[in-house]
């Protein structure tokens, strides 16, 4: 259980871990994921490899897919009433993280259960006893509670059971350890506590690190477009993690990496003393998390398409055609509809700030001919680029 230790803060009695370990019983490690977004980013994954190694340990994995606490929203780290999802958005998320969650984790002892299946069938008489477990006293010490009841931000009853309804799903599984990011830990110790009302044995509640976004600012999240995704290529995970900021790449070590402890921190003294370079750090680094999520000849290939691009000035051998007929192109239009920007707004502002080039040169208009861009090579940023050929 190195691994697990070292890469966490265990936040529980200590005895109770120490006991788990001694009885060399298989565990119940429960990890609940609210299908808020369609797709799997650096930072969950982060966690759900911690789960994979208590796998690997022997131990049984329990994801709680949170299709009915989805419906409420997680209020920690809130400011304000979250907004309610509706249950066709919820669907179509599920469907789409369930499978990348489940090429992530061991299939031989994984457990993966909705809690709609038990929370959804909760009596009033059920609902009532449980929201006896907790007193708003106990509510109104959670930090992010106490900022809003305090500077009168509304605070709906429905986010009070949300901790409660997470709580719930441990007594339902009947979860030895839940790990979970250390945005997590109220939640999970009042688990602890549900367990106790119910007269079950109460979890030991490990929290991880919340890996900050490629904006070095904000946790990793898709709703602030500051992440990087599982799903992408070897080149854009490879060159994501090129563009994050220094400081915040030991933290993509000890959530991405098997490195030792000392080892990471003897690099970060290294650097700190000038005596290597961040850059190549870094590129060591994301070599090591796209040589997991993908192969060695992948890795290497983006760190080669990385080095070309980026520093050698190159165009790469590969790049994705694009179709266009005879008259007038509206480039956003082009663009997001290649996938090379998100929205035609997106493409709007890197055009107007100068951002697009058409072969290696800027060009800041909305329009051009389609003579103009035949054979032509568009390009945004380091990495994506479009070469155009006339139908």
């Amino acid at each position: 259980m190195k691994y697990i230790e070292d890469r966490s803060s265990v936040i529980n009695p200590l005895a109770d871990y120490e006991d788990l370990l001694k009885s060399k019983k298989k565990l119940r490690v429960k990890l609940g994921v609210d299908p808020t977004a369609p797709d799997v980013t650096l930072g969950w994954y982060a966690i759900l490899r911690a789960l994979r190694k208590f796998q690997e340990y022997g131990h049984t994995a329990v994801l709680i897919l949170g299709e009915f606490t989805a419906q409420v929203g997680d209020p920690s780290g809130k400011s304000e009433t979250r907004s309610v999802l509706e249950e066709n958005e919820i669907d179509i998320n599920a469907k789409g993280v369930l499978p990348i969650i489940k090429s992530i984790l061991h299939s031989d002892n994984l457990e993966i259960v909705s809690n709609k299946e038990w929370l959804s069938k909760l009596t009033i008489s059920e609902m009532m006893n449980l929201a006896s477990s907790t007193t708003l006293a106990q509510m109104l010490e959670r930090e992010d509670f106490s900022k809003r009841y305090d500077s009168k931000n509304p605070i709906s009853l429905l986010e009070f059971f949300y901790p409660l309804f997470q709580g719930y799903d441990s007594v339902a599984v009947k979860a030895d350890i839940e790990i979970g990011g250390n945005d997590q830990l109220w939640n999970l110790m009042l688990g602890r506590e549900i367990q106790k009302f119910y007269n079950i044995s109460p979890q030991v509640a490990i929290t991880f690190p919340l890996l900050v976004g490629t904006d070095g600012k904000k946790k990793m999240s898709q709703s602030l477009n500051n992440y990087i995704s599982v799903t992408e290529s070897a080149n854009n995970i490879y060159g994501k993690i090129m563009s994050i900021p220094d400081e915040v790449m030991w933290d993509y070590f000890l959530m991405l990496s098997d490195l030792e402890l000392d080892e990471i921190e003897e690099t970060r003294s290294l650097v700190a003393d000038e005596k290597m370079n961040p850059f190549d750090v870094k590129k060591s680094l994301g070599k090591i998390i796209t040589n997991e999520l993908y192969d060695e000849t992948l890795s290497t290939q983006a760190e080669q398409s990385f080095n070309d691009i980026t520093i050698n000035k190159n165009i790469p051998d590969v790049i994705p055609d694009a179709y266009i007929s005879d008259g007038e192109v509206h480039l956003p239009n082009l663009l997001t509809e290649n996938d090379i920007t998100s929205s035609n707004s997106e493409a709007r502002r890197i055009i107007a700030s100068g951002g697009f080039k058409i072969d290696n040169v800027k060009y800041i208009e909305l329009d051009i001919s389609a003579a103009q861009l035949d054979g032509k090579i568009l390009q945004i940023g380091k990495r994506k680029f479009l070469r155009i050929n006339k139908k």
